[in-house]
């Protein structure tokens, strides 16, 4: 079942039975050599070999964007299971993260946030929470942003070396991203142009999120406002209709 709904999230339902097929090959081939116990050190050391040599292939394709996002899906993967990760996993996973070239500090953020606790909310000045109310506590790190009427939480990742956003929903009520039904406590890449909404919420555009994790970057904030500009043609007819509106560090603010 974890294998399936990863795969039905990516692909349609054609290639999600035909990619479950091999993965099931592929399994039972695994089970089969495991319970050959004596070889089971001599497999462990040549699967490491077999990680290194897959990392290395994958770094010559893939550019570091994509490095994350492998990273973030194999993170969730092992997640998925029953919950309980083994010290095998994660040293696996950390020889991918090491392999890719990923800061230490940034995978652990990345680790964390995938990883999450909902009952313990992360401390970081790399990820955002959206809820509807007015702050977090005092001595967190972490950035906020009210959205009222939103029932439940949103959490954003930034990954700085990157520059991608990534988040997690944390709510009861359905909501969407780009029109798209989003399932809670998976992790998202939050792109530019896209924005989360349902009926209770005004929208939360990428803009949005991305002032707020810029606040502390820009020195002095440049404002654009328009007061009142309006237009007519030489004939009389109105060309522009009188328009307001301010715009400051990248972000729309309000039109009038």
């Amino acid at each position: 079942m974890v294998v399936e709904s990863f795969l039905k999230r990516h692909l349609n339902q054609e290639l999600v039975a035909d990619y479950l097929k091999i993965f099931d090959n592929f399994y039972q081939i695994y089970q089969q050599k495991q319970k050959n116990t004596e070889s089971h050190r001599q497999r462990i050391s040549s699967s490491s070999v077999k990680v290194l040599k897959i990392c290395t292939e994958v770094n010559q394709a893939l550019d570091q964007q994509q490095k994350v996002i492998v990273l973030i899906q194999l993170l969730e993967f092992v997640k998925s299971g029953s919950g309980q990760i083994s010290e095998q996993e994660m040293e696996f996973i950390s020889t991918v993260a090491d392999t890719f070239n990923i800061p230490m500090e940034e995978y652990k953020d990345i680790r964390n946030f995938v990883h999450f606790t909902s009952s313990k909310q992360p401390d970081s000045p790399n990820v955002l929470i959206i809820n509807n109310l007015e702050r977090l506590a005092s001595n967190t790190s972490t950035r906020h942003m009210k959205v009222q009427g939103l029932l439940g939480e949103v959490w954003v990742l930034n990954v700085v070396s990157t520059n991608m956003y990534f988040f997690i929903y944390l709510g009861s009520k359905e909501i969407n991203l780009n029109g798209q039904l989003i399932e809670k406590e998976k992790v998202y890449a939050f792109t530019s142009g896209s924005s989360l909404r349902n009926q209770q919420i005004k929208p939360v555009y990428y803009s949005d999120v991305v002032s707020l994790f810029a606040e502390d970057k820009i020195g002095s904030k440049i404002v654009f406002e328009v007061k009142e500009v309006a237009y007519c043609f030489k004939s009389g007819k109105t060309g522009l209709h009188p328009l307001s509106f301010t715009e400051y560090s990248g972000r729309l603010v309000g039109i009038m």
